[in-house]
């Protein structure tokens, strides 16, 4: 009986997710027609959206430290990743308007890519490592003069049991490259909802914690691999704190 509920229960999740996502693209191109800066008002439509799913899934979403984030000056949100529900999340948590980076593939599917590139999403191969610093270096100076933020899942895949993964060192040549300033970003409990690993989610875990910390800087003058590596612990110790505050 419990499975069947779960089992229920999952494709409503999707099946609203779907919906609103498409009323959300809906709703942007009619507002969007004769805006100047179209991708804002796809990223305003979406939060508004968003935040309509997660109330009508009875989500009980706590947000944290959303006083850190400076008004006004775009930066990069270093988050971990437990779930496929976790974009969705940021988009609804964090009050500006931000871009994510993904796999080129996903632009390429119907609809979806249509609505990424107009978004303002970020397409990188993942396999051409080179390729993908240099692609992503051009998109953040150019989120630069449309005052968007960034948000980078650092460990570069979905964690299979809610732990913090290791972080990928690139993250921090961005960092210095683009001249930002970092906000860290935890999210928890979202793999309780909805893991990685199987179709079903879990109805009776619906409470996700979503906490920001205080903005972190960094001396741009220095590339050199100690320097890099000091860095990416310390925005891994930040994440790590976030999550067992």
């Amino acid at each position: 009986m419990y499975k069947c509920y779960r089992l229920i229960f999952t494709l409503y999740s999707w099946t609203l997710f779907v919906l609103l996502w498409l009323s959300s693209i809906l709703t942007a191109i009619v507002l969007s027609v004769d805006a100047k800066e179209k991708e804002h008002v796809f990223n305003a439509i979406e939060r508004y959206f968003s935040r309509i799913a997660f109330k009508l899934l009875g989500m009980k979403v706590e947000i944290e430290g959303v006083e850190h984030i400076p008004q006004g000056e775009p930066v990069i949100f270093i988050s971990n990743h437990q779930s496929m529900m976790d974009i969705k999340l940021a988009i609804a948590c964090i009050p500006s308007n931000i871009s994510f980076v993904a796999k080129e593939s996903i632009f390429d599917v119907p609809i979806l890519g249509s609505y990424m590139r107009v978004s303002g999403h970020i397409p990188i191969k993942r396999n051409e490592d080179r390729k993908a610093y240099a692609s992503l270096l051009a998109a953040i100076k150019n989120l630069t003069t449309k005052n968007k933020s960034l948000v980078v899942f650092p460990e570069g895949t979905r964690s299979e049991d809610g732990q913090l993964g290791v972080f990928k060192r690139g993250i921090s040549l961005i960092i210095l490259k683009s001249g930002r300033r970092v906000v860290p970003m935890a999210i928890d409990g979202s793999n309780q909802f909805m893991p990685k690993r199987g179709f079903l989610s879990h109805p009776e875990k619906r409470h996700v914690r979503i906490a920001f910390g205080k903005p972190l800087s960094f001396d741009s003058s220095r590339t050199d691999r100690e320097y890099t590596l000091k860095m990416t612990e310390e925005l891994h110790e930040n994440i790590v704190r976030l999550l067992h505050k």
